[in-house]
């Protein structure tokens, strides 16, 4: 995996909508108050990062998408969660794996259009496939969130920036010349 091309590809889609990617990062850090809004506002913000790397123009009610989809991301959060946090219970390294492994699945979900399961499922093989690369991968993207966690504006700009390169590292483990970002959909069924 080529991770600058895979930074470069995040960066330059980021700086060619940064207002919107930044106010819309701004305005799901504070609707997530609400606890109800969480997961439709982080699914709009990953449906942004899709629709940027598939080459449109990303506008701030992109956000929104989510709510178009609210049982979808819910659903989607909540299995996650659990299944993440089982991994956690069995001390922390099953909980990193599962975290590394299902990487994909949020992006898979807005650019297949999949249910929630399988997309869960298709981000397993992936990683499975590609383990040192996602691994690799999964461990800049933290550090990079890490370092934009550490004061609050930086996380404005780290968080759209991740959704980016998880996208553009999608395509890339699929294989050359393929781009799973051209062929996203907008299904709301939560199979």
């Amino acid at each position: 995996m080529d991770y600058e091309e895979i930074f470069r590809r995040a960066w330059d889609v980021f700086k060619e909508n940064v207002a919107a990617y930044v106010v819309a990062t701004l305005i799901a850090f504070i609707g997530s108050i609400f606890i109800v809004t969480i997961a439709p506002l982080f699914y709009g913000l990953a449906y942004m990062a899709v629709k940027g790397m598939g080459g449109e123009k990303v506008e701030i009610n992109d956000l929104f998408e989510g709510f178009n989809n609210f049982i979808k991301s819910w659903v989607f959060f909540i299995l996650f969660a659990i299944i993440v946090g089982i991994g956690f219970m069995f001390l922390v390294l099953p909980g990193l794996v599962l975290s590394i492994l299902m990487i994909y699945a949020l992006p898979l979900l807005i650019i297949r259009g999949y249910g929630v399961m399988d997309s869960i499922k298709e981000s397993i093989e992936i990683s499975k496939n590609n383990f040192v690369d996602t691994l690799v991968l999964a461990i800049i993207l933290w550090v990079i969130s890490a370092i934009g966690g550490m004061v609050y504006v930086g996380s404005l700009l780290t968080t759209p920036f991740y959704f980016l390169a998880l996208v553009a590292a999608l395509e890339a483990q699929v294989g050359a010349g393929e781009s799973y970002t051209a062929e996203y959909t907008e299904v709301s069924d939560v199979e």
